[in-house]
């Protein structure tokens, strides 16, 4: 029977947190199945430990909802017919400046 190849290695999840930064210590409720998943992605070299994979993916879904939020306002601001006729002032003054840079006066 056939040898399958070896799953790659997960990429290891560095810690982003600065050597001054403080800790606190919390006390989180999470599922069995989330937590036996965790520990197993952490043995397979996906994070030097438990608070480093649940810290970075934290922060990815802070990063996430922090885009999403920035989004939504730029939605919102699509719609605003003074915040769109001064968009098409500054993207014609824009264009009107990189121009500039390519005549040969």
């Amino acid at each position: 029977m056939p040898r399958s190849a070896p799953s790659p290695k997960p990429k290891l999840i560095p810690r982003r947190r600065r050597a001054d930064s403080k800790t606190v210590k919390k006390t989180f409720t999470l599922a069995e199945e989330t937590v036996r998943l965790l520990t197993a992605a952490v043995r397979e070299g996906g994070a030097e430990n438990l608070s480093a994979y649940v810290e970075a993916a934290i922060e990815e879904k802070l990063r996430r909802s922090r885009r999403d939020d920035l989004y939504d306002a730029y939605q919102a601001a699509s719609h605003d017919a003074h915040f769109m006729a001064d968009m098409r002032g500054v993207a014609k003054d824009f264009k009107r400046a990189v121009a500039d840079g390519l005549r040969d006066d």
